[in-house]
Order: structure tokens, then sequence, then C-alpha cells
């Protein structure tokens, strides 16, 4: 006996009344287990004759296309499909379908078709995405093609083409900015280049590479969440700026891709990148910080700079390096030159690596004087590369180099070291001077760095009592909470913190009061602009203001890059406690500085009359 109230059951019934042949009678047993797999299978079963009326549908899919039983009398299976698929259902049944009655459909393959789907509560309809498969292995023929009854399976896939839109979107826009994604950019700048060889023309077209300048201080002074903020709407006031027809999008990071596919003439090219230039630079209001950056771009023409995408883009990169280089943002347009330029830098970082292993970074030092007595205080280490084809390098050459290589923490060590080791000698030989070593924001975030730092002076035998660590402004601001800690902790050890090049960008009296800070030294770039009397006179009100603020907090006050006797009677008259520069002596070597502790001070160059102080 048949249950007619089961999927199997009604099957069966169906293939009976379609076929006319005789009832199939099946245990109960065997009923129950076949139901159970037809319940347990993720798709929809129907059963249709060869004109697509629907003879059988589980009820799994009568649920999910919101169907009652008395709807499916005479029901079309076209019926059911959206009205944009059935041309599409049509050519699938009549040309893969049809043309394979009586034989295999095994490598017959889905298509996918949106179906109507109904609330049987409301009425309200649907569609759904769903692939369509012919499932049975062979056609079941009867008197004819023309009467085969033809299984067919629906797999519901809305959810895997929401999830394939979802990876499309993050595929080819940035997630932050919404811009087209890199991927997105080359495609596109893929797709012209094709269309112009396609066409056998090379109709010039511009792209601009770019990347902002002092972006990174933003984030290393107020985290990187404020900075995804202002990025991102730094990016949708530029994006409203833009032409329609002037595509801009996300390289990576905080570097970007203007494509012009309309537009020829490098001069107009340069004259779009100067207005997005004018565009970044004006003022932001983000949580209550007024921000700006500029930017550095290179711009590259197709075919004179490059044939292919990377070619153009490599050439754009090289211009906007070219520009950057300089410290002044801008434009400029690609030349040839510029990749021996690009060489030379990629040279010099190869250089930089091997000298690392070659112990080619030495320390060179200057002394700190007392302004009232002359007498040494202390020792300030300095980085040198001795160079073997450039000759001795100072930081200014290869610091920026070495922070993007990754390389700045190595060469900390280095010289640290150096510095200590003849430190340590100098005091054995009598010489009462503390040492100044600098330590980069790299080295200060390390979670170890006061281990670092503590096993560095009981390898080298200083006494960690006589360290002083110089640390830059920068480097107070990139991790507030972590560097306070870590500068906390090697002051609990004895040793003195001083604040180096300050007033050079980010100065603030909160960081002031809110670090541990012992020293507070004063940018050469504020005394150097004293030349003379006259000079001393007109323009010392923000070191005025400085040494004010320095006196008020209790720090001691050192002023850098001393060189002229005006400089050093306004440091004098303001009470400044010590000075260097090369009005006592230049940076030299552990050999010259021994000679000039074993000498007699520089009594004589401050005007001391003794050299008690």
């Amino acid at each position: 006996m048949i249950d007619d109230s089961t999927d199997v059951g009604r099957l069966l019934l169906a293939m009976h009344q379609a076929l006319g042949s005789a009832a199939v009678a099946l245990p109960p047993d065997v009923q129950m287990f076949l139901n159970a797999i037809m319940g347990s299978r993720p798709d929809f079963l129907l059963l249709t004759d060869a004109r697509g009326h629907v003879e059988f549908m589980s009820a799994a899919c009568q649920r999910h296309l919101g169907l009652f039983e008395d709807e499916l009398q005479g029901l079309s299976f076209e019926s059911l499909i959206a009205p944009k698929d059935r041309a599409s259902l049509s050519q699938f049944m009549g040309q893969l379908v049809e043309s394979r009655l009586g034989q295999s459909f095994a490598k017959l393959g889905p298509l996918d078709l949106r179906v109507l789907c109904k609330n049987p509560d409301t009425g309200a309809v649907i569609q759904r995405w769903m692939t369509l498969r012919v499932s049975a292995p062979d056609v079941l023929p009867r008197d004819g093609a023309e009467n085969t009854l033809l299984f067919l399976s629906l797999m519901d896939i809305t959810h895997h083409e929401a999830e394939e839109k979802r990876i499309l979107q993050q595929l080819n826009f940035d997630a932050l900015t919404g811009l087209p994604s890199r991927y997105n950019l080359l495609s596109q700048i893929e797709q012209h280049i094709a269309l112009n060889q396609t066409a056998g023309v090379d109709t010039p077209f511009n792209l601009a590479f770019f990347d902002l300048d002092r972006f990174k201080n933003v984030n290393d002074a107020l985290g990187h969440r404020l900075g995804d903020r202002f990025l991102s709407a730094l990016c949708h006031r530029l994006q409203s700026a833009l032409d329609e027809g002037q595509i801009f999008g996300r390289f990576g990071g905080d570097e970007f891709l203007l494509f012009f596919p309309g537009v020829a003439d490098l001069g107009e090219a340069s004259k779009i990148c100067m207005g997005a230039l004018d565009t970044l630079l004006e003022p932001l209001q983000v949580d209550g910080y007024t921000l700006s950056c500029g930017a550095s771009f290179g711009i590259a023409r197709y075919p004179d700079h490059g044939s292919t995408v990377d070619e153009l883009i490599q050439a754009a990169d090289t211009a906007m390096y070219h520009i950057k280089s300089q410290g002044i943002g801008g434009c400029a347009v690609f030349d040839s030159s510029m990749n021996a330029e690009r060489f030379s830098q990629l040279e010099l970082e190869q250089e930089l690596r091997a000298a690392l292993v070659q112990g080619d970074f030495v320390a060179f030092y200057q002394p700190l004087v007392c302004l009232r007595s002359g007498q040494i205080k202390g020792v300030e280490a300095l980085a040198r590369w001795n160079h073997k084809r450039l000759g001795l390098l100072e930081p200014k050459d290869f610091l920026s180099l070495a922070l993007q290589a990754g390389l700045m923490q190595e060469i900390d060590l280095l010289v640290q070291r150096q510095a200590l080791r003849d430190a340590s000698h100098w005091l054995e030989q009598g010489f009462d001077v503390h040492l100044s070593i600098n330590c980069s924001a790299v080295q200060v975030e390390l979670p170890d760095f006061v281990t670092q730092i503590e096993n560095l002076c009981a390898e080298m035998q200083f006494p960690a009592n006589r360290l002083y660590i110089e640390l830059t402004e920068q480097t107070l601001v990139r991790q507030i909470e972590h560097a306070v800690n870590n500068i906390q902790a090697v002051r609990d050890r004895g040793m003195k913190i001083a604040i180096d090049d300050f007033g050079m960008g980010y100065s603030s009296l909160k960081y002031l009061r809110e670090f541990p800070i012992d020293i507070l030294k004063i940018d050469r770039s504020f005394i150097q602009d004293l030349h003379t009397d006259q000079d001393v006179e007109a323009g010392v009100s923000l070191v005025d203001a400085i040494i004010a603020m320095a006196k008020g907090l209790g720090l001691t006050l050192i002023a850098e890059g001393v060189e002229r006797p005006a400089q050093l009677a306004y440091l004098q008259s303001k009470s400044c406690d010590q000075a260097q520069g090369y009005l006592f002596t230049q940076a030299c070597s552990s050999e010259q500085m021994l000679e000039v502790l074993s000498g007699s001070g520089f009594a004589a160059v401050v005007g001391a009359e003794d050299s008690a102080g």
C-alpha cells in the first residue's frame, strides 16, 4: 500500500498515473527509508512532462515556493520562473534537454534562474536565485519523446549570490574609503589599453600615482582610528572635487591612483593634480582636531612612459618618489633620468644592510658644555655611517632610509653598544661625565626596551645612573601610554630622560607634563637663525618661550647647534644650563673625544673666570 501523504508516495502515484503502468507497491519500512532520504536533500525535487507541466513537487519545494496543493494542478514550470529568465529556460530546455531525450543527462550543466516565490500569508512575491538541474541520470521514456518525464531539482543559491556580490564589492572597492580598489583600477586601465591595441591605435592618456605627505604623523600622534576617519573624509572630499571621467582609487595604505582615460595632454594632467593637491591641503575638522595633509604626485603618460599598466605605474611611482625626495610636495612628470635617482636610493639601501653586517656604523661624540664654567658635563653619542663610497655620512643622510627599510633598531643598538664601551673607558680614566644616547621611537616602543638598555649597560660595565636617554618629540606622541611606561621604567633605574630637537612641530606642554622628563634640548634650527647681535634682538621670542617653559617645569636646558659668540651670549643671558655645537668642537671620533676630555675644558670660550661650576 502506498502512503500518498508522503513525498515518496505522491511521487510513485504521479509516475503510475503519468506512465499508465501498474502501481509500484513498496513495503512501509522502504517508503519510510526513501522519505528520510528525500527529506535530507538540500535541493527541491519536481517531476514534469516534456511540455513542462508539473506532475509532482516535493512538499519542501511547495513550502519554499509558497504554493498550496490545489495550485499544482496544470501548473507550468515556466510560470514559476521570473519573466526575465524564461527565454534562458526555453533555450536550455529546447537546445540542451530536448536534444538529449532518450540519452544520459550526466554531462548536462546547471542553469541559474530567478524563481518566483510567494508568501502564502500575504501573497507577496519575491525572486530568489536558484540552480536548475535535470537530476535524473536518464530520461524515462513512455510512448515517445513527447511523453517523456523529466526529473528536475532546484537549489536555492540566493545566499551564494549575496556572498558573491559581497566578495565582488570587497574585491572592487576599498572598505575604508569606498573608492575603487587596486584590483578595480588595474582592471580598468588594462581594459583601456586593450581597447587601444584592439583598435590599432595608441591614443595617449595619463595616470598619476600619489601618496599623502605627513599622513603617518597623524596616525603616530593621534592613533589609527582617527587617522582612518581623516583618510576617509579626505578621500570623500577629493572624490567630490574631481570631474566625471577622472577615476580616483586607493592603491593601498596612503597611496592612490588618478586615472585620466580622456586626458592626453601632460599639462592638463598636471593641472588636475595641482588642483587635487589644493583640495587635500584644505583643513578638515576630525573629532575636534584641525588636520590637513599634502601630497606628492607623479604622472606617467601612455604610451610614452609605458605600454602596460605595470610600466605606467612604475614610471608614475618613480616620478612621485622624485618629487617626494625634495620634501616640498607637488607634482612631477616622469623622466627617464629619474630611474637612475631611484636606483641610487635602492643601491644605498642595499649598502646600508651590508654596512650593518660589516660594522660600518660608528659612534661620534660632541661634548655638552656648562655655560657658566665651561666644564664638560656630558658627551652625546651621534651615529655616523663610514660609507666606503661616499665617505662619512650624518644621520640626515640615512635615517629616513633606515626607517623605511626597518633597520633603525639595529643601527641604534650598534651605535649604543660602542658608545657605552667608550664611555666606560673614559670613566675608568677618571673623567666625570655622563653619556647621552639617542633612542628611536621604534626602539622605545619595544616591549623589552628597558631590559635591552639594562643589558647593554651591564655588558659594557657602564653605570646606569650616568646614562641619559635622548628622545625626539615624535617618539612621545606615537604611542603615549606605552612610551610613558618604558620611560618611567628607565628613570626608576636611575637614568635621565632628555627631549631632543624640541620645537620641531610636535611641541606640547601637555606631553612635557605627562612624561617623566629631566632635560630639554632646544633644536639647532632656532639657535642657528641667530647669526648676529641684531638677529638675537629681533628673533628670540620663541626661544625665550621655550626657555621660560623649561625653567618653569624645573628642567635642565641644553641648546644645540651653538656656533657663534652672539648665540652663546644670548643663551648665557637667559641662564641656559648647557650647550653643544661647533663653537666648542665638531663631532669627533672616540680617540678625538678622549683628547678633548683630557684638555682644560672651555672656560675661555664661555668667559668663565675659573673652572668651578
